[in-house]
């Protein structure tokens, strides 16, 4: 049976610095457990690293996914669902880069390791890498230099499609998305696109405004959230009838997680101490939806018991109308 790298039991973790793992997912992006206290601490800062040397064993094995795109079709996302992109100026035969200094700024290429990438839905036999004029290594797909786009905020966004006309979101067999770029330019912006289908088992936040209420934060399908005064950051007070007048906003884990209008460094977690289930937090406080709430948009939990509140794309509570 397969079991999914970041549900792995956090008690497998040693000492050596491998990420952290919970019920709830790894760490953030970025930061490096350490299991002996529990702590996280900065990743080591890659310019600090000889770029001349072979991929690092240490380094987490990339991981190649295919995934749908609303309009686009199949294409290939990293192991976070962050969507790769291919250069038509670089060459497939013989496999070569030529996006150096400042481009890779905007198009970070896709870093080899000494393991092997990690493929679903892809042929591994498709998957290669190149050492890049700086001495690092990237992967390729069918000969082709993956690179992600450094404007793409959260998982399944395409906003590199078709940019100069030159960069494509990689299909599975390494061509470029089925598409192009006349379909990115006919997106609204949205990257669900009517087809909710597609982030179905994934934590959504997003941002939307209320005529009464300002910006106030919602899930995927629009149903608000709500924070609770009696809670304390990182601690939940709300159990049994409570919880199921106010159910828990819950958190996937962190490579199924889409943020739009809010800073991904406010978004967290705490595994409950009722049911261990993980639920969702921002700026340190836990989020539930209201049972009450029978449309998108609906708002009837707030101000309830002077103690339920929406919530601002900053965590804050908004307690009344701005203005």
């Amino acid at each position: 049976m397969h079991i999914p790298r970041w549900a792995t039991p956090a008690a497998a973790v040693a000492a050596s610095g491998v990420l952290l793992l919970t019920g709830c997912g790894k760490v953030p992006p970025g930061q490096q457990a350490n299991a002996g206290v529990g702590a996280t601490q900065a990743a080591p800062d890659p310019a600090q690293q000889d770029p001349s040397a072979s991929p690092s064993p240490t380094a987490t094995a990339p991981v190649l996914q295919a995934a749908s795109v609303n309009r686009l079709g199949k294409v290939v996302t990293d192991g976070e669902g962050r969507t790769l992109y291919r250069f038509d100026k670089d060459t497939a035969r013989p496999p070569a880069s030529t996006c150096l200094d400042s481009c890779t700024k905007t198009w970070p290429p896709v870093q080899a390791t000494q393991d092997a990438v990690q493929v679903e839905g892809v042929d591994q036999r498709l998957v290669g890498k190149i050492k890049r004029p700086d001495g690092t290594w990237q992967v390729t797909l069918g000969g082709w230099p993956l690179y992600r786009y450094a404007k793409d905020e959260s998982p399944g966004e395409v906003k590199g499609q078709g940019i100069d006309g030159v960069w494509f979101a990689v299909a599975p067999d390494g061509e470029k998305a089925a598409g192009g770029q006349q379909a990115q330019q006919q997106d609204d912006g949205d990257d669900d696109g009517g087809d909710r289908n597609r982030w179905a088992g994934w934590t959504v936040v997003k941002v939307r405004q209320d005529p009464q209420l300002g910006r106030i934060v919602t899930d995927g399908d629009g149903r608000v959230m709500y924070r609770f005064d009696k809670d304390r950051a990182k601690t939940t007070t709300c159990f049994g009838q409570c919880k199921r007048t106010w159910p828990v906003v819950k958190f996937t884990n962190w490579k199924k997680l889409k943020v739009e209008g809010v800073d991904r460094k406010l978004i967290g977690f705490i595994e409950r101490k009722d049911d261990g289930s993980c639920q969702l937090t921002i700026n340190g406080r836990p989020m539930y939806y209201y049972a009450g709430d029978e449309q998108p948009g609906d708002t009837k939990g707030q101000g309830l018991q002077n103690a339920w509140w929406v919530v601002s794309p900053q965590g804050a509570k908004i307690t009344k109308a701005p203005g």
